[in-house]
């Protein structure tokens, strides 16, 4: 099962993000968008009919991306793990996912630790072969982005010492990040109240 550590890879920098409708990326279709490489992708919720599409995105991830992701190596989703994933129901629970030529090659998602709060962990994964093209932070973007449709205020993270990628992604949210140090972790916060200059 999916750690209570939302650690994470993903990728730096992406060209600016057009505005959108919040709730289109919700629908069965999602939305497109285009990466700062000149290709389109489609970005919509994580459904439980796309169960194999997830075992598959995930059995081609390296240890090393899953050991960053869920502070353990992680080569195999059982199908509790996939039921779990899988499971949204947005106000607590949201996932997204990056598709290009019908297969997942990124997710992101944010899980409040209790109902009604108004923070949520955030994380991210990427495939290998996908990273460095900016997908990490257009996923933080978008779910920055539904944020306040949900009344969640900060997103907080748990990211291993050595994910700089993942913490940088973080820092250049164009929001306030906290970090507090524990046992060779950052555990990270963005304040989504208070954005930042770049």
């Amino acid at each position: 099962m999916e750690s209570s550590r939302f650690a994470a890879t993903a990728m730096t920098n992406t060209t600016p993000l057009a505005p959108w409708n919040t709730n289109m990326v919700l629908q069965p279709s999602g939305v497109f968008r285009v990466l700062r490489d000149g290709t389109s992708v489609q970005v919509r919720l994580l459904t439980p009919a796309d169960g194999d599409r997830l075992r598959a995105f995930h059995s081609g991830l390296s240890l090393e991306s899953t050991r960053l992701r869920y502070f353990a190596a992680k080569p195999n989703l059982s199908d509790k793990d996939v039921a779990w994933l899988t499971d949204i129901d947005v106000d607590n629970r949201c996932a997204l996912v990056v598709i290009e030529r019908d297969k997942i090659i990124a997710v992101g998602r944010w899980m409040r630790p209790e109902p009604g709060t108004t923070d949520a962990e955030v994380a991210f994964i990427t495939s290998d072969a996908e990273q460095g093209r900016g997908i990490g932070t257009m996923l933080l973007a978008m779910l920055i982005e539904l944020a306040p449709d949900y009344g969640i205020t900060e997103f907080t993270a748990s990211v291993l010492m050595e994910n700089n990628s993942m913490a940088k992604v973080f820092r250049k949210s164009g929001f306030r990040v906290t970090v507090t140090m524990d046992s060779g972790v950052r555990e990270m916060i963005i304040h989504l109240t208070s954005p930042v200059d770049d």
